[in-house]
């Protein structure tokens, strides 16, 4: 079988030059480049002037705000310099994975992770080794691969079990959890989590014991138990240290508020993030979340600044296939329908050329709606302010942190 497979086939599927495309071809011809250092053997054997060329000019070629540029020169960078691959390049490595990982590129960062789990060697970095096999049960659960996710979490538990890695077995057991919570079944997802949550507090173990309390605020919203889910996912918050980590769980608590009609307080959660975002991709993600909740609450002069100041912010294509959705029906609430039409056009040209999908949907659908509407703006109405007591301390709580990190700036 041909190695990283799934980037030819990305790559066939894009079109070509275009700023996916780019950054895709770069990932391949650092991953190829790794595949030779590997393969060499000896410093002797190592990859010539004309292949690290390539290499860089294909890096070069990638968007400057897209994070993926920075984490590919990270590895070559490494590689380069140690003329072998070692342990600090797969951590390298993984950091690729996980930037593709959380742009949804759930099959390349599947063969990223799986490649670095065939370079290390167990016995010689055990959490290196599980922490590969448990990113690719991750990845490739959310990709649909549900025995590649099977094998890969039955690997990472055998490696820890095997070599008494404790909050590695506890680690796979909330990834084996999740895969039950993927698949609908509440449950079972539950059940194990509840288990990992006594058992990580046992044994003073508060960052696993803050990811499963975070999939536990999951299974509560997708129950509809918002509230739940929101105070859950606020003890995940302080459990967790790891601040990648603390943003996904930010997000969560964002969505959540939303979820209670409570806009001011998801408010507060982006701001949060827009200033002590782990990653340039998270702080936009973010902005564009803040753009489309003003558009939402009628608040046309903080949606135009939004706007204006993400114009041409170099986004990744993900993000911004969803600023333009969320522009164009911004624009139409705000009655400004011809430039809503034109914004939602380009929506869908872009997230076509990209192959966002969704969005493809998402905006083609807002523009039938606004061709289909009456030409009169609507009457904002302001939405039910709605706290209840139990989360009330969370309303709270995010409020001072988004004080804080806005002093802090």
């Amino acid at each position: 079988m041909i190695r990283h497979q799934v980037y030819f086939d990305t790559l066939g599927s894009m079109q070509e030059d275009s700023v996916s495309w780019r950054s895709v071809f770069a990932g391949l011809s650092v991953l190829r480049l790794v595949d030779t250092y590997a393969d060499a053997g000896s410093p002797a054997h190592a990859p010539g002037w004309e292949q690290l060329h390539a290499v860089r000019t294909a890096i070069e070629a990638v968007s400057e705000g897209d994070t993926i540029r920075g984490v590919l020169t990270a590895v070559l960078e490494e590689a380069t310099k140690r003329g072998a691959i070692d342990d600090t390049v797969c951590a390298s490595l993984l950091a690729y994975g996980r930037s593709l990982d959380y742009e949804a590129s759930w099959g390349l960062a599947t063969d990223v992770f799986a490649t670095v789990a065939k370079l290390v060697r167990p016995e010689k970095n055990a959490r290196l080794a599980v922490e590969a096999n448990v990113l690719i049960g991750g990845a490739a659960r959310r990709n649909g691969e549900w025995d590649t996710s099977a094998r890969a979490y039955s690997q990472a538990a055998y490696i820890a079990d095997t070599l008494g890695d404790k909050p590695g077995v506890l680690t796979v057991q909330v990834g084996i959890a999740n895969t039950y919570l993927a698949k609908g079944n509440l449950p079972q997802a539950e059940t194990i989590l509840d288990d990992v949550i006594v058992q990580a507090r046992d044994q003073n173990l508060p960052e696993v014991q803050g990811k499963a309390v975070h999939s536990r605020a999951v299974v509560a919203h997708r129950r509809g138990q918002h509230a739940e889910g929101l105070k859950l996912a606020h003890e995940a918050l302080h459990l967790i240290q790891q601040p990648a980590d603390r943003d996904f769980v930010l997000e969560d608590i964002a969505v959540l508020f939303s979820e209670l009609g409570l806009r001011e307080s998801a408010r507060d959660a982006h701001m949060i993030l827009t200033a002590t975002g782990q990653t340039k991709l998270l702080r936009w993600t973010a902005a564009v979340n803040l753009m489309e909740l003003a558009g939402l609450d009628g608040m046309e002069d903080a949606f135009d600044a939004y706007a204006k100041e993400l114009a041409d912010a170099p986004m990744g294509c993900g993000v911004r296939s969803h600023y333009l959705l969320f522009l164009g029906e911004g624009m139409a609430r705000f009655g400004r329908v011809d430039e809503a039409e034109n914004t939602l056009r380009e929506a869908i040209s872009f997230a076509e050329a990209n192959q966002v999908h969704q969005v493809v949907f998402q905006a083609q659908k807002a523009l039938s709606a606004v061709r289909t509407t009456p030409r009169s703006r609507e009457a904002f109405v302001v939405p039910a302010a709605w706290t209840h007591e139990e989360i009330a301390p969370v309303v709270e709580a995010i409020s001072n942190l988004r004080k804080a990190a806005v002093a802090a700036q």
